[in-house]
């Protein structure tokens, strides 16, 4: 397994856009490939328009050198994850086998076959009705003749074993070898795979079409690349460069790329409502494109990520609750947790957004219900009767913050989520409003702690109520929820709290992380002990120094990684990272449909302790600005020469 794959998927929040990208890539190895060869052809100008994510290393020999020296890479190095990177490799290949990536080549075999560019593309053929996607590979392999052979020679014996259909097929003077594997049970889509060395370039693709193509760019540059697209062009435009080389490049259009997955899983939408449809519907295909580029082992950082994310500038409605306005700075509260593990931060005119939520509330119910369901809650006599416009919403400022605290010993209960919106409310009406909900509320109680008030809620033990959208406004239906297990109606937390502290609403997934936040408000602290610490200090000055002075951002985010990875790493390592009870698993256990009762597919049990490794973990960080086609993005990871 490759470098960039081990450490990315050890910890997958270092770059937020570009690293569920940098996750599929198999293109690095534990040795230097040799220099990039600039007359052979880019693979963006080979790869078709049509192409919904592309990625490249552009120099192999600069990646692998420059990949070495960064923390991750020398923890991916260390021999004490050996054993780990072994036994995992042949279940990683077979589960990209089960999913229809039929190319056999090992992330071991590109050292040896490489000599500059390597590049994988993913593309839409909504014309094919049996598999409406394609993959292509394109590696410089120039003066590596006696490795390709032997990988090639390989792979037709491997291929043999799993009772593939061997042959070759003439392409414009090209020799192309073709493997078919027997179809899956119930899975009509082919399982092919093709490869062709034209050029001093290894191609293959799991489609014939694909591979045509990509000979054909070689000789006779075609008007319809990538590179040539208006898309790409534009996107690439808007990232900053700067003068350093650029180890990896990335691009992906949204909408495009989540069809091509599903595509990928052979799976409809689990749920009746196909989410990818109605946000297409309601105008998030103008959210055009995301691109950028991410560079190794710099003077000031391990890593450093420029990106961006581009959109038309008139959008519809809906895409208008997108509204991140710029602020010269996003600090949270002087009194969150000093050993909080990270702090997101964003600016979001809520208030303004909340109506334009209108469109896709209706189209996620089938008919125009949104305004109906406000009246619901405003009118229902047997509820608190609170007019969410009137009462909530002028209150509600732009400043959010997500907080994360992983407490010992690590269990899948460690990790406790705090979120906090700054408010607009100098005579406290929503206290008046907290009261009235939890009045009526099953499973609530309040706590008094000096001047504080913390609601708590339980949903343990209690009936579930489904809402019913065509009923009169107010009305509900007591029962179980639905047993369809296509719809999961069951709680999404056991219970949490809410409070008031000093100007902000609070929300925490934990009761317990209130009560301490409170006890540390009372103290009246002028400043952070959090934003005091050094490592804070130096994210916020490289966070600064990004900027370059711009008119400020939209988000902002610090993690400390030897703190936030922890809770992950030893559950992962343990076997149990399915059970975790963090807010952000829950979330993605209803979104995802994911199921926590399955055991964990890939096992960490051969991984050190987290205690002797966290040394490699340093902080990251991550600005973005607000722009009007889009948002600009620099994520960063502090390397141990920056500390």
């Amino acid at each position: 397994m490759c470098p960039l794959t081990r450490a990315t998927f050890l910890r997958s929040n270092l770059f937020q856009p570009a690293t569920w990208l940098v996750l599929a890539m198999i293109l690095a190895g534990p040795d230097r490939c040799g220099a990039a060869d600039d007359a052979l052809p880019r693979a963006v100008d080979l790869f078709p328009s049509e192409t919904q994510a592309f990625l490249c290393l552009p120099n192999s020999e600069a990646f692998l050198e420059n990949w070495g020296a960064t923390e991750l890479g020398k923890l991916a190095a260390d021999e004490r994850l050996a054993d780990f990177w072994t036994s995992q490799q042949e279940s990683i290949r077979t589960r990209l086998s089960e999913a229809g990536w039929q190319l056999s080549i090992k992330f071991e075999d590109l050292p040896q076959i490489c000599s500059g560019q390597a590049a994988m593309g993913w593309i839409a053929r909504p014309d094919q009705e049996t598999k409406a996607y394609s993959l292509g590979l394109i590696i410089d392999v120039a003066g590596r003749d006696e490795q390709v052979a032997a990988l090639m020679a390989r792979v037709e014996s491997e291929m043999s074993k799993i009772m593939a259909v061997a042959k070759s097929i003439e392409s414009g003077g090209n020799t192309i070898k073709h493997f078919s594997l027997p179809k899956l049970p119930g899975d009509a889509r082919s399982r092919d795979s093709y490869y062709a060395v034209v050029n001093d370039q290894l191609l293959a693709a799991d489609d014939l079409q694909t591979i045509d193509e990509l000979i054909a760019a070689q000789t006779k540059p075609r008007s319809d690349s990538l590179a040539m697209s208006e898309i790409y062009t534009q996107v690439q435009a808007r990232i900053g460069h700067d003068k350093d080389p650029v180890e990896v490049e990335y691009f992906v259009r949204p909408i495009g790329f989540g069809k091509l997955l599903r595509a990928v899983s052979g799976k409809p939408p689990r749920s009746q409502v196909d989410i990818l449809k109605l946000l297409e519907g309601q105008g998030f295909d103008r959210v055009l494109a995301a691109a950028g580029c991410i560079q190794f082992n710099k003077t000031d950082l391990d890593m450093h990520h420029q990106g961006f994310i581009l959109r038309d500038e008139e959008v519809p409605m809906s895409v208008q609750i997108l509204d991140f306005p710029n602020q010269p700075e996003l600090i949270p509260p002087p009194w969150i947790n000093p050993n909080s593990a990270s702090v997101l931060a964003f600016s979001w005119n809520f208030s303004e957004a909340f109506p334009k939520f209108k469109g896709i509330v209706d189209a996620y119910i089938g008919e125009e219900q949104f305004e109906q369901i406000l009246e619901g809650f405003k009118l229902d006599p047997n509820g608190p009767q609170i007019d969410i416009q009137a009462e909530i919403l002028p209150y509600i400022g732009t400043e959010f913050f997500t907080i994360t605290e992983i407490v010992e010993p690590i269990t899948p209960e460690s990790k406790r989520s705090i979120i906090c919106v700054k408010l607009k409310d100098p005579d406290n009406k929503l206290t008046g409003v907290l009261n009235r909900y939890s009045k009526l509320e099953p499973g609530s109680s309040t706590e008094d702690l000096g001047e504080y008030r913390i609601w708590k809620f339980s949903n343990e033990e209690i009936e579930e109520e489904t809402l019913e959208f065509d009923a009169a406004p107010g009305a509900v239906k007591a029962g179980k929820g639905n047993q369809d297990d296509e719809v999961d109606n069951s709680p999404l937390l056991k219970q949490w709290a809410i409070s008031i502290v000093d100007g902000y609403f609070v929300f925490a997934s934990n009761p317990d992380t209130l009560v301490e936040i409170i006890q540390r408000a009372t103290e009246n602290p002028s400043e952070s002990e959090f934003e005091a610490q050094e490592l804070v200090q130096i994210t916020r000055k490289m966070q600064q120094t990004l900027l370059q002075g711009d008119a400020g951002m939209s988000f902002s985010e610090i993690d400390l990684a030897d703190r936030s990875f922890e809770m992950q790493y030893e559950l992962f390592r343990e076997g149990i990272l399915p059970q975790s009870r963090s807010l952000l698993a829950l979330i993605l256990e209803r979104v995802l449909k994911t199921d926590k009762a399955k055991p964990q597919q890939l096992q960490g049990s051969k991984l050190p302790p987290f205690e002797k490794v966290k040394e490699f973990f340093t902080p990251t960080g991550m600005v973005v600005r607000t722009e009007k086609d889009g948002w600009a993005i620099d994520g960063f990871v502090l390397g141990k020469k920056d500390q």
